[in-house]
């Protein structure tokens, strides 16, 4: 009923701590790096779907990738860097099915130290104004909770309707397609629930090995992903103050870093 997507950067290590559980399922590794480890690692597993791109895709674009060659009714995207729970996948399943109007399912999500963490919370831009006022909820929901957005790790969909609404938007090369799909399920209708009786631990920032230049080029991508999703969904006099307000704090932090 569910296939996997995991798309994958120099994550043969963590594919293969997965193994055991990943053969459950229909699996689609999508490989945006120029190693040939991960192929080696998979090849012989006739229930993986592996695919090379060419290059560096991107996550988003990878992940459309990997739902137009799903054949189920439902798709899992998965971070690398999740440890793959059949339980929780099944729990999450059996939920779809007795809620209307879903666009989303997500798991609760813990460390390694098995310390939940917050999964769902209010848009990036409630979230911003909630700052602000100081009124951000830090209370774990014990029962399945709807929110305006969940962490983009986990995400339990049917395939069509991810389809249908244009899946991720590829614009964003990495990190705010979550907040930009969540933002669109809702102006289709659907709605976000996290089930915390689903569980999946999260070894958050481990999807890959990164060098001290890679996690600056990361930093980059980050802060212009950030700016095309407030471009998206703020006026340009708000996005503008915000660029000229992160420029000035750059700048003083290069200042007292040099000095």
């Amino acid at each position: 009923e569910v296939s996997l997507i995991i798309v994958c950067y120099n994550s043969e290590k963590l594919i293969q701590q997965n193994l055991s559980e990943l053969q459950k399922f229909t699996t689609i590794i999508v490989d945006n790096s120029k190693s040939n480890k991960l192929f080696d690692l998979v090849k012989n597993f006739s229930n993986i779907n592996y695919i090379k791109t060419n290059n560096n895709i991107g996550y988003g674009k990878a992940n459309n990738l990997g739902a137009q060659n799903a054949k189920t009714p439902f798709i899992m995207i998965l971070n690398p860097d999740i440890i793959v729970n059949s339980e929780a996948i099944e729990i999450l399943c059996k939920k779809y099915l007795q809620y209307n109007d879903v666009g989303i399912l997500a798991p609760s999500l813990y460390d390694m130290n098995d310390k939940r963490r917050t999964n769902g919370t209010n848009t990036r831009l409630k979230k911003n104004i909630s700052k602000i006022k100081n009124l951000e909820p830090k209370n774990l929901a014990h029962g399945d909770a709807c929110y305006d957005f969940v962490v983009g790790c986990s995400l339990f969909m049917n395939k069509n309707f991810f389809n249908k609404i244009g899946g991720f938007d590829e614009e964003f090369f990495m990190y705010f397609e979550d907040n930009d799909l969540c933002d669109r399920i809702y102006k289709n209708g659907k709605i976000i629930i996290e089930i915390p009786e689903a569980k999946m631990i999260h070894m958050q920032g481990l999807s890959s090995e990164y060098s001290t230049i890679s996690n600056i080029k990361l930093a980059i991508i980050h802060k212009v992903s950030e700016y095309i999703y407030y471009k998206k969904n703020v006026t340009f006099f708000t996005l503008y103050t915000t660029i000229l307000k992160h420029f000035f704090d750059y700048l003083q932090r290069a200042i007292i870093n040099f000095f």
